[in-house]
């Protein structure tokens, strides 16, 4: 079997046919609901990071569905670069102006695992490494290593392979209370599970394997006896329930281009925004300033993250990313 380089355009070609509008704009409301946690007069908005989870699982159904070739290399490429430059910046910055910044010092063991997405405990802080939204990153390497795995053994049964090897670790790890283990022995994995459940629903109707997906969830849930209050229940089943009816609705729903374009950008919004929000709050101190000043200070730091991030997408993200694509992917 030859493999080939790929062109820039064969590349342009294979990233625009895989694109669809109605994820991109729900990878848009998830981050833009993470965006109004770290306003200071809102602090609401938790479930984005759930969708995230659902979207993931759902994607990686849907990108794989016709060639599994270099998988886990393209969502490396995919999450990486941008992750890595805001992380070494973190660094740098808590390197040189450590009183800046509240819980991250320049600790270089803290540097390593955040770059090779392990979780671990941040100074007291919980999970949480040196670009402290990364957390859920750990989450989607993680899920990528395993539904990789599954792909190499089947591709028919890859979401299911995946979703074993989830409820495996989590099974193993469930009890646990120290970092790394403890991550992967969280409810959130089953997210992803969720993700796939709704693809083998809306794309492919494949009630035999919605089957033995949704007995993969339950026995995890059932064994463990997970209480109603986890955020699997309080959060998980209604984003997923949230997406299914966003991707049944606007399935061939034409968005305006704006919006898809924010979507595209979604990822470099949930980087960057919390440092917009805390520069924008340290330099007004509009937000503790009454209705007037703190809704001005809310709609202006939404403004002023969403024009960031498109910044960062169109000069930093999108170029390294077809870069790093055209260099390291082959064609079949």
């Amino acid at each position: 079997m030859a493999y080939v380089r790929l062109s820039p355009e064969k590349m342009k070609k294979a990233i625009s046919t895989q694109k669809n509008e109605t994820i991109e704009v729900m990878r848009y409301i998830a981050a833009l609901s993470v965006v109004f946690v770290h306003i200071p007069t809102v602090k609401s908005g938790h479930f984005g990071v759930d969708i995230f989870f659902v979207i993931s699982g759902f994607v990686m159904m849907l990108s794989t569905n016709t060639s599994s070739h270099q998988f886990f290399l393209k969502r490396v490429i995919r999450i990486a670069p941008t992750y890595y430059f805001f992380t070494i910046t973190t660094f740098i910055v808590a390197l040189l102006f450590p009183r800046l910044l509240d819980n991250t010092t320049a600790n270089y063991e803290h540097l390593i695992k955040s770059l090779l997405f392990i979780p671990f405990d941040k100074n007291g802080a919980g999970h949480r490494p040196i670009l402290y939204l990364g957390w859920t990153l750990n989450y989607e390497i993680y899920f990528y290593l395993l539904f990789s795995f599954g792909l190499a053994l089947s591709r028919e049964y890859r979401g299911v392979l995946a979703s074993i090897f989830l409820l495996f670790f989590f099974m193993l790890f469930n009890a646990s209370s120290q970092l790394p283990q403890a991550a992967y022995g969280s409810t959130m994995v089953f997210e992803f599970v969720l993700g796939i459940i709704l693809y083998t629903i809306v794309e492919k109707r494949d009630f035999e394997k919605t089957c033995i997906l949704f007995f993969i969830l339950f026995f995890g849930l059932i064994e463990k006896n997970i209480e109603y209050t986890n955020r699997l229940f309080v959060f998980g089943f209604p984003a997923a329930l949230a997406s299914a009816l966003m991707l049944f609705i606007f399935k061939d729903f034409k968005f305006p281009r704006i919006l898809v374009l924010l979507g595209g950008a979604s990822y470099s919004l949930y980087l960057t925004h919390p440092y917009v929000i805390q520069v924008f709050e340290k330099l007004t101190s509009w937000f503790n300033e009454g209705l007037i000043k703190s809704t001005i200070a809310l709609l202006l730091s939404l403004i002023i993250a969403n024009v960031v991030s498109l910044i960062v997408y169109r000069f930093l993200e999108e170029p390294t990313r077809k870069f790093l694509r055209m260099k390291l992917l082959t064609a079949i």
